[in-house]
């Protein structure tokens, strides 16, 4: 096919998104979202000037950030860096062994930066090797949840690819987090990315279960395989944005995992997203 053809077909594709999820929102009386950076992307950065960093990306026109582990400062002081800079965190990562061994200390530190969200990130391989680690895992995340929502937070699973792959008998570890955690305490936030690493179309899993999902990560997938800046790679993100805003996905945030040069990767990612008018005025 001609590539002139294909961008042609695209940018249709992405104007029709555009104009239909507009319309959803204003129907809805909804806020566009605003665009979001997870800053694992810039880790390496934050660890040599926190308060740089978070200029930098202000700067270049976000408005939101999810942490992956508070890097330097205490949060408070974090918080502080936000407020200055023009920056909110309605989401952070925490890790697994933390959460379950310090649940107060970490529900306390997503208080300190004003966050509504916490997300378990990542499962150590040794951990979910059986459908029995799987059921144990969602009981976990049940009782997580439970009293993430009695101390006024949203708790949420972010997945990798594992999730999607079947184990020894069969089991896909995802139908299992889906049927066994409760609704009412587990949320998820799907990784476009690792979705789709997965064999899994993430707009069609957006579309199939809206009531699960409350956060998204904007990862493009490069034809070799690696992560790239967003309309560098080969995911149409018209449709799972538009997928996103149909459902009760509440934040979405730029990532990538890997960059020779971050700020220019986000730089890149938000101009794409922004030609595209699915977020509000505010960014």
């Amino acid at each position: 096919m001609n590539p002139a053809t294909v961008l042609s077909r695209r940018g249709i594709l992405i104007g029709a998104a555009a104009g239909a999820a507009t319309g959803a929102a204003a129907a809805w009386g909804r806020e566009l979202w605003k665009i979001g950076l997870q800053l694992y992307t810039v880790r390496d950065l934050l660890k040599a000037d926190l308060a740089g960093t978070l200029k930098k990306v202000a700067l270049l026109g976000y408005r939101e950030v999810e942490f992956a582990g508070i890097t330097g400062l205490n949060a408070r002081r974090t918080r502080e860096f936000l407020t200055e800079v023009g920056l909110t965190a309605p989401s952070l990562h925490i890790e697994y062994a933390r959460l379950r061994n310090n649940t107060g200390a970490s529900f306390e530190t997503a208080h300190w930066l004003g966050s509504r969200f916490v997300v378990c990130p990542w499962l150590d391989q040794e951990q979910r090797q059986t459908v029995d680690d799987w059921k144990r895992i969602c009981d976990n995340l049940n009782g997580i949840g439970e009293l993430a929502t009695r101390a006024g937070l949203t708790f949420a699973y972010h997945n990798h690819d594992f999730e999607f792959s079947s184990l020894a008998d069969g089991f896909r570890p995802f139908d299992l987090l889906f049927s066994r955690t409760d609704e009412r305490f587990v949320k998820f936030e799907l990784d476009v990315y690792w979705a789709k690493k997965g064999n899994v179309e993430p707009a069609s899993f957006l579309n199939t279960h809206q009531s699960r999902f409350r956060l998204v990560h904007l990862k493009d997938v490069a034809k070799d395989g690696s992560t790239t800046e967003l309309g560098n790679g080969t995911l149409e993100f018209a449709t799972i944005l538009d997928a996103a805003l149909q459902g009760r996905v509440r934040h979405v945030y730029v990532e990538q995992d890997f960059s020779p040069d971050p700020l220019r990767s986000i730089e890149t990612s938000i101009a794409f997203l922004r030609r595209h008018r699915l977020f509000s005025r505010g960014t």
